[in-house]
């Protein structure tokens, strides 16, 4: 019989829910329903250090709509996660009592690893990796993961502070704007470089996969602004061309021509600058977008509670 629970993912740019069955037998998901809310607390945290009143309230009427939704479905268990922009607030204690208090929803706040194997395993759920070498790139608000897999196996995940939200705070910070990434890139690369080097021998690695709303997006603006198909990979020269046609368009006319959320029209050059920059450093080739992410491996770890 299936088991219906719902996951909530509490993101730098974004809190996401889910709610979906699982089917002990199969080890199986059915999706039922995906939920986003734009509440950008990346910008409170990587500005100011603290989570501001004005977007707790907005985050507690988002989690009220989220307790709500779970008793319109019916759904027992619900397990709640946050990323980056949480971990870093000075301020989270106070969130998570105020959100518990508001809508009866605890919120546990993971580290970077146990960010990468809760979407490695959803990745693995999804894609036959078996013999393959892989490198799995999730690139959130607050922060990128990047971990290597050899079949099934996660080998390494390493957390860097390079999300896109970030990466936008960074360059306000600084003066700077979009067409100075290439400065923030190299500062990543020392970062990013040893990480890659002790888990790749450059030829080995099959191909990368991406996770994300901005590579699920990315995947899409391949079939828009390309005419290729499918959207369910690119390789780095589309990915290259994307930029070039992306760059000299003006957020506003990413929102109305290219139909963009506001929130993610700021975002997809950083996203996809940032998702170049790994793949070119990595020598790899080809990344396949298989729209999953943390909310699909949290439900997934909520299968005989692995945790």
């Amino acid at each position: 019989m299936a088991r219906r629970v719902s996951a909530i993912d509490i993101g730098s740019n974004a809190i996401r829910m889910m709610i979906a069955d699982i089917h002990p037998e199969t080890k199986k998901i059915e999706v039922i329903k995906r939920y986003r809310a734009a509440v950008r607390l990346g910008h409170d945290v990587f500005m100011q250090g603290v989570i501001t009143a004005e977007s707790i309230e907005f985050a507690k009427a988002t989690f009220h709509r989220y307790s709500q939704t779970n008793k319109e479905f019916n759904v027992p268990v619900c397990r709640a996660v946050a990323t980056s922009a949480c971990r870093e607030a000075k301020n989270r204690d106070q969130f998570v009592k105020e959100i518990k208090k508001s809508s009866g929803i605890d919120i546990e706040i993971i580290d970077g690893t146990e960010e990468g194997r809760l979407i490695h395993l959803a990745v693995t759920r999804e894609l036959e990796l078996d013999n393959r070498k892989t490198m799995l790139i999730d690139v959130g608000g607050g922060s990128v993961e990047v971990t290597f897999s050899e079949g099934n196996k996660m080998i390494a995940t390493k957390s860097f502070p390079m999300g896109t939200v970030r990466m936008l705070e960074t360059l306000a910070k600084r003066n700077l704007n979009e067409s100075h990434l290439n400065i923030l890139m190299g500062e990543f690369l020392k970062d990013l470089g040893p990480h890659i080097y002790q888990n790749s021998d450059h030829d080995t690695v099959d191909f990368a996969i991406g996770t994300g709303g901005n590579l699920e997006a990315l995947g899409k603006l391949k079939v828009q602004l390309l005419q290729k198909s499918p959207h369910t990979f690119l390789t780095l020269a589309e990915l290259t061309e994307i930029i070039d046609r992306l760059r000299p368009v003006k957020i506003k006319d990413r929102i109305e021509k290219l139909n963009m959320r506001p929130d993610r029209a700021d975002v997809i050059v950083p996203a996809a600058v940032l998702v170049q920059t790994i793949m070119r450093q990595s020598e790899t080739e080809k990344i396949l977008i298989p729209s999953v992410g943390l909310r699909d491996g949290l439900v997934y770890s909520m299968i005989s509670n692995q945790r």
